[in-house]
């Protein structure tokens, strides 16, 4: 994870910079976590402690509107690898870590990727204090499952 070998990144000037899509340029995640569903989230927002217990991850850049998730903090895919160690030593005692993008439908979705880089990073140094999911369905699941039934479990931005 030497960002100073990572073509097209600050380090090469960007010279090397002829990617197809945003995460060609970072290695692909060697682990798979585990979802997390709406419900189960919903349990953790109501009886846990946001940033004790379990965080969640929002990974979306641009896109990061309408509505997201109380207590959620956005750390977007796209700058993520490159931040790994510091995202890491920030959330590595929160047991769970909860990454979500739009939709997480897909493997190579934003919020499965960057769960998989993080839960890499963590067994890759041996740190079994946290570990990562992603959540089922993304915020366009949670948005269908909570926008008006209860109050507090979604909010407008």
């Amino acid at each position: 994870m030497d960002m100073d070998q990572v073509p097209g990144s600050l380090n090469d000037g960007g010279q090397n910079c002829s990617f197809k899509e945003w995460h060609d340029a970072f290695p692909q995640p060697k682990s798979s976590p585990p979802s997390i569903s709406a419900d189960e989230l919903a349990v953790l927002l109501k009886t846990k402690t946001v940033g004790k217990d379990f965080v969640v991850v929002d990974v979306r850049r641009t896109d990061f509107e309408d509505w997201c998730i109380p207590g959620a903090i956005n750390l977007p895919a796209h700058s993520f690898y490159p931040t790994l160690q510091g995202a890491v030593a920030l959330l590595q005692s929160v047991p769970l870590v909860i990454f979500h993008c739009n939709s997480c439908g897909k493997p190579s979705s934003r919020g499965r990727r960057v769960a998989g880089w993080y839960q890499d990073y963590l067994d890759e140094k041996g740190i079994t204090t946290s570990s990562a999911r992603y959540l089922e369905g993304g915020i366009k699941g949670w948005a269908s499952q909570w926008k008006g039934k209860e109050e507090g479990m979604l909010l407008k931005l």
